[in-house]
């Protein structure tokens, strides 16, 4: 019997997330009926990476985020490789749908569509566009990828993008209407105030509340422009969650604390940047901190995410925000330290207890590290990727005798 063959189409420009699972395919996935070819897409010469394609003859093509979609034309027309080349396309969405919807609104008529998703909320989105393959599975850390338990020479790290808001407000003015821009901060303002609600979620409460011209004049920008307004979702979400970071870094003043991520703004005394661009780099400062402080991204809006697994598979204690989801991964202040985003108390009192008492932190670290390693590794994730391309192709085989 001749092997199932998969294509991995990789773009250059995957998130850090995304490694722990390629590492994972490429371990795992091939076996005695599965064959893997990972393909690098070369942005100068795409027709010459979807001719080493075609040569490879793959049933399956992957890919993470929609990145790996290559575009082609037939009779005028345009359509994905994967439609092209008659095969399935499975789409690793670790990251929210709304970031990639130019590529999804192009692909909602496209047949052979799978969809894996990292996060239950995702699926609803895909689903509102007409998708129906549509699977959920927890996002995973491969432990390859972490380095060995060093000493904790650092104190306190934040990890994650840290932009003062009032810089994307800023950037608003000059490319946004101002009543849609107003309406903007609204939801990311009430998104911040409710950790448990997603811009697209919080759109629909307070749209209602709008005088009546705003609303038929919002309605119309959405119905007219799907692209824009997915746009605008995204740049909300990521308001929100720079309102969050900026907000727990700014009554920490003073404090010493390392940030691991992005940073653009003034940052208060105390606080410094860690100089990195690198997989390998942001996962070594992990790994020597102590403690780490994170907050979900609203890009998140109800699973676990790859930063939190990375940071206890790192045996640094982690500190992120409460909210009713998390309880079905980790188990609040006994695998992780929780804190309530909008009590600055809560989150001062939290951080000066565990790192002042040793014992109790590096218990945290221990039990999240063990929680990650029986309950969040790749090797059954992909296991449950390999299961479905199996059983798919078994259905494409049946469907195939019967014609």
């Amino acid at each position: 019997m001749e092997k199932i063959k998969v294509a991995l189409l990789l773009s250059g420009i995957e998130g850090f997330g995304d490694k722990h699972l390629i590492k994972g395919i490429q371990e795992f996935l091939p076996d005695t009926e599965v064959e893997l070819k990972i393909f690098h897409i070369d942005p100068q010469n795409v027709a010459k990476t979807v001719k080493e394609i075609e040569e490879y003859n793959p049933q399956f093509i992957l890919d993470f985020n929609t990145k790996g979609i290559i575009w082609g034309e037939k009779e005028n027309q345009k359509y994905p490789l994967h439609v092209l080349l008659g095969v399935v396309h499975i789409t690793i969405l670790t990251e929210d749908p709304i970031l990639h919807s130019p590529n999804l609104l192009q692909l909602r008529n496209s047949p052979n569509m799978v969809f894996l998703i990292t996060d239950l909320r995702y699926g609803e989105f895909l689903a509102s566009l007409g998708f129906q393959n549509i699977y959920y599975f927890t996002p995973c850390v491969n432990l390859n990828l972490i380095p060995p338990k060093g000493g904790k020479e650092i104190s306190t790290i934040f990890v994650g993008n840290v932009i003062d808001p009032s810089l994307i407000v800023e950037n608003w003015s000059q490319n946004m209407d101002n009543a849609i821009r107003d309406f903007g901060i609204e939801v990311g303002e009430f998104c911040f105030r409710n950790p448990e609600i997603a811009p697209i979620y919080a759109v629909e409460y307070l749209l209602p509340l709008m005088n009546p011209q705003f609303q038929e004049s919002f309605n119309n920008f959405r119905r007219e422009n799907p692209h824009l307004y997915f746009l605008w979702l995204t740049q909300v979400g990521l308001y929100t969650s720079s309102r969050r970071n900026w907000f727990i870094l700014n009554f920490l003043e003073g404090t010493d604390i390392t940030i691991v991520g992005k940073v653009e703004g003034n940052l208060p005394e105390g606080i410094h940047v860690a100089d990195i661009s690198t997989f390998e780099e942001r996962i070594s400062y992990i790994n020597k901190a102590k403690l780490a402080l994170t907050a979900f991204p609203a890009f998140v809006p109800s699973g676990i995410g790859f930063t939190p697994l990375e940071i206890a598979a790192c045996e640094t204690a982690l500190m992120i925000n409460y909210r009713h989801t998390l309880g079905s991964f980790f188990k609040p202040n006994e695998e992780i330290i929780v804190y309530n985003p909008l009590d600055r108390m809560d989150i001062e009192e939290k951080l000066l207890f565990y790192l002042e008492n040793n014992e109790d932190r590096q218990i945290i670290a221990e039990k999240g590290f063990k929680a990650v390693k029986e309950r969040f590794t790749c090797e059954d994730r992909i296991e449950f990727i390999k299961t479905l391309i199996k059983e798919i192709y078994k259905e494409i085989l049946s469907q195939q005798k019967k014609q």
